[in-house]
């Protein structure tokens, strides 16, 4: 009998202990999956909301492209000023100008000697990528969370900004410039001279052949009548913009501006690199033909803004490429108006595609891995994905810098924009109060807010002109995995490289077009093929 009751007690014994153990680990378990979910605390010096963001004052050193309409000390723009008043934070702005940020960019990374914050400063998506994946930028997704209210609302109310924020893995490094503005979306237009128009007796073109007979006439007709040739039919600050505002007529970046060089070819319904199709080549023999006749500035491969607003101040300029008028031109601005139409080409493709969705630019502000105060940096740049913090990115200080009318919309204080001083523009006048020329800041652009070139009534009226003639779709950039981007990247830096050298050299006719296929040829030695596989695996990603 003692036997069995001492038995039955290690019997119960047992399964107590196995009971207790099964409380004590669901318990552990649950206090784990509490653990994952529980949001984590604050740095004692952040207020987790409201101003200002910090206890104490604190710096941060950042890195950022400087506009050439910019104060060169960006602390003098009056809106940073104000911000770091209500904030608490100081940021040390390091400008660099666009001659040189991509190698003091390269440098800091490569070095590994990062500032706390990239801000604008012209960062490859593949870079984004690539040094987000090895540690260079923070993954951000965690500090969005819990401390981006704006930026997530976006994230939820636009899928392409979802879609095109993220990489293949759903990680974050980045946050984006963002639009929602149809004026600013279609990246660049054709502005031409109406007067010149009116004395050489044309109309505005409606096709790649009637653009040539407007240029001509323009070279040839002294529109200008001060007795000499010193017309320039045709100009941009860059060769690019040129091209982007015909490619479209040639069937070419028919999904916009979101993959550089990548749409789908209307053939085959596949993935296209579209700079070796034979599209492609055609543009470049049109282009070619436009600059051997003296129709394109010949400067355009060494121009830049301020040298088009010098001639332009002289009347020497016949039509350009911008996304709007008043950047490149101040006494004659009211000379210029946008085409009716989008250019019909060769075999009728009437496209424009210098264009994009909300998604403008993925690497816009980067927090570094160095950075002892993130939550704070996302706290700082979260402001300006919302309404408060995007009107003062564009209008400034309320009574001091812009007003509200009795209808509720927004302008500049008139005696801050009248009167803008020969040799000089308006958005030179307005960055004293607003650090938006330039255009790609991390924020979303509202036209209610955004005063610039874009909206103006000229600019606008040609963006609703070529409304119609947009692709369909318009892509965000693709997600790539570290991998991806890291063979991208390199395959890509002697691909795209080689575009770029031979599209000038087509239109100088330092290489002949004739020699096209040879250069397609290039391309597929350096492993075009290879770059094809890897943007199909994105495609596919982004599709789903």
């Amino acid at each position: 009998m003692n036997k069995k009751v001492s038995i039955s007690v290690s019997a119960v014994t047992a399964l107590s202990l196995v009971l207790l153990s099964a409380c004590t680990s669901d318990k552990a378990g649950q206090e784990q999956v509490a653990d994952a979910n529980r949001q984590p605390a604050a740095p004692s010096n952040l207020n987790a909301s409201g101003f200002p963001i910090v206890k104490q004052p604190l710096t941060m050193s950042a890195m950022v492209l400087l506009s050439p309409s910019q104060p060169t000390n960006w602390n003098d723009i009056l809106a940073w000023q104000e911000y770091e008043k209500m904030t608490g934070i100081h940021i040390d702005w390091k400008a660099h100008t666009s001659a040189d940020i991509t190698e003091k960019r390269n440098l800091a990374l490569a070095s590994n000697q990062l500032p706390d914050i990239f801000y604008r400063t012209k960062t490859p998506d593949s870079d984004v990528d690539k040094y987000g994946a090895e540690g260079s930028f923070m993954k951000l997704n965690g500090l969005i969370d819990q401390y981006a209210p704006n930026f997530k609302a976006l994230m939820q109310k636009y899928n392409d900004v979802r879609k095109g924020v993220q990489t293949a893995d759903g990680s974050i490094y980045a946050m984006p410039y963002l639009t929602d503005s149809p004026s600013i979306e279609i990246t660049s237009k054709l502005f031409l001279n109406q007067e010149w128009l009116k004395k050489t007796g044309k109309k505005l073109p409606t096709t790649t052949d009637e653009l040539t007979d407007v240029l001509t006439a323009f070279r040839d007709g002294d529109p200008n009548g001060n007795g000499k040739q010193d017309e320039v039919p045709l100009t941009s600050d860059t060769l690019d913009k040129l091209i982007w505002i015909l490619r479209g007529s040639f069937g070419l970046a028919n999904k916009g501006v979101g993959n550089e060089n990548w749409d789908v070819d209307p053939k085959s319904g596949k993935l296209r690199f579209f700079p070796a199709s034979e599209g492609y080549k055609e543009l470049m023999a049109y282009m070619r033909k436009l600059y051997e006749n003296k129709l394109i500035d010949q400067e355009i491969f060494t121009n830049d803004g301020k040298k088009v607003l010098a001639k332009n101040e002289q009347n020497q300029i016949g039509a350009f490429a911008f996304g709007n008028i008043v950047a490149l031109a101040n006494k004659n601005a009211n000379d210029f108006v946008g085409l009716g139409t989008a250019l019909a080409g060769p075999h009728g493709d009437r496209l424009f595609t210098s264009a994009r969705g909300h998604f403008g630019a993925k690497g816009a502000f980067m927090i570094s891995s160095s950075n002892k105060n993130p939550e704070a940096a996302m706290r700082w740049i979260d402001y300006f994905y919302g309404e408060e913090g995007i009107r003062m990115l564009y209008m400034g200080i309320e009574g001091t810098t812009y007003q509200k009318d009795s209808s509720g919309n927004y302008d500049f204080i008139p005696k801050l924009t009248e009167n803008i001083p020969a040799g000089s523009s308006f958005d030179q006048v307005i960055s004293k109060y607003v650090p938006y020329a330039g255009g790609s800041l991390p924020t979303i652009i509202l036209e209610k807010y955004f005063k610039g070139g874009e909206t103006q009534p000229a600019a606008k009226a040609a963006a609703e002109n070529l409304q119609p003639y947009l692709p369909k779709e318009l892509w965000a950039p693709f997600g790539f995995t570290a991998q991806e981007s890291a063979d991208k990247q390199s395959l890509e830096a002697d691909i795209n490289g080689l575009v770029k050298q031979r599209t000038a050299e087509f239109i100088q006719g330092k290489v002949s077009i004739d020699k096209f296929d040879d250069y397609v040829a290039q391309l597929n030695k350096m492993g075009l093929g290879d770059l094809q596989k890897m943007y199909e695996t994105a495609y596919e990603r982004y599709k789903k």
